[in-house]
């Protein structure tokens, strides 16, 4: 009833109910042209406004909020803060829409526990708000762990290991910051190669030659290499330096299971690096839609 009021009231005084219009942005479609009713929205998770079909009848339409990424009401931008808070007006100095992306492309160097690693990747958004995203990802990580097999000796090796997956990401967009954060989940098969061994303790060093320690790690039954699923977690965050290119910085956990039952000397090893730390930094870069 207040709507119609309304709009006999423009009526009457010879204005058109869309002589004020609104552009209103959407995520995936074409902007719109029309009238926000603002009364009508207040208090909801869905946006009213007029809109002239064809014909030139005036009709209420309506698009969920959480599909709007802002309206542009002449010199000021409306977005929408959720249902307690509803639509307010932009206060930032430098108003910038979400970027979309199709495919992202990252590198990365980064130090893990022990070591260091490399990564790529490839990451395909998908049309759901863009801030879904699943793609592979390649590793070369590198770490010498020493395991302590009693209070007298204990023994270090060389781990190198590549890994190739599938990962899953999830983002969210600070606007004021031009930065994406990020929590991202991956899992794949890594192949890892071992070698180096280097028993310390009971004076080693000085007791064999190196052709006897050499006998005496092979008699030990240490392996030299071996397949094992891999998965990894990590959280971080990823800033605009120009259009399609972002630094980005992250941290987090890979986690390798190995087959621990086999042996006594492959059960010790496994346990110093099945769950590395690992802090990187690298570049993302992608065509902005």
């Amino acid at each position: 009833m207040k709507n119609i009021l309304t709009l006999l009231a423009m009526f009457c005084l010879g204005v058109s109910p869309l002589a004020a219009q609104q552009t209103i942005f959407l995520q995936h479609d074409p902007p719109v042209q029309g009238t926000v009713l603002w009364d009508r929205t207040k208090g909801g998770d869905r946006l009213f406004f007029l809109q002239a079909d064809s014909a030139g009848d005036t009709l209420v339409q309506f698009v969920p909020s959480r599909k709007v990424e802002y309206i542009d009401c002449d010199s000021c931008k409306y977005v929408y803060k959720g249902r307690r808070q509803g639509w307010r007006p932009w206060k930032g100095r430098n108003f910038a829409s979400t970027p979309q992306h199709g495919m992202l492309y990252g590198v990365s160097g980064g130090i893990i526990t022990d070591g260091w690693s490399v990564d790529a990747s490839a990451m395909r958004y998908l049309n759901r708000s863009n801030f879904i995203g699943v793609g592979l990802f390649a590793r070369y990580a590198e770490n010498t762990p020493f395991k302590q097999r009693d209070e007298n000796w204990g023994y270090s090796y060389r781990n190198q290991a590549f890994s190739l997956g599938i990962q899953l990401e999830l983002r969210g967009y600070f606007r004021r910051l031009k930065t994406f954060y990020y929590l991202q989940i991956g899992g794949g098969c890594s192949y890892h190669h071992y070698g180096d061994w280097q028993p310390k303790g009971y004076d080693y060093e000085n007791r064999f030659d190196e052709e006897e320690l050499n006998s005496l790690i092979k008699q030990m039954g240490y392996p030299t290499s071996k397949w094992a699923p891999t998965v990894h977690g990590r959280i971080g965050i990823y800033a605009r330096l120009v259009e399609g290119l972002y630094g980005d910085l992250s941290f987090g956990c890979i986690a390798r299971f190995v087959d621990d039952t086999t042996s006594d000397a492959l059960s010790k090893f496994t346990m110093s690096d099945r769950y590395p730390l690992c802090i990187s930094l690298g570049l993302r870069f992608g065509r902005e839609q």
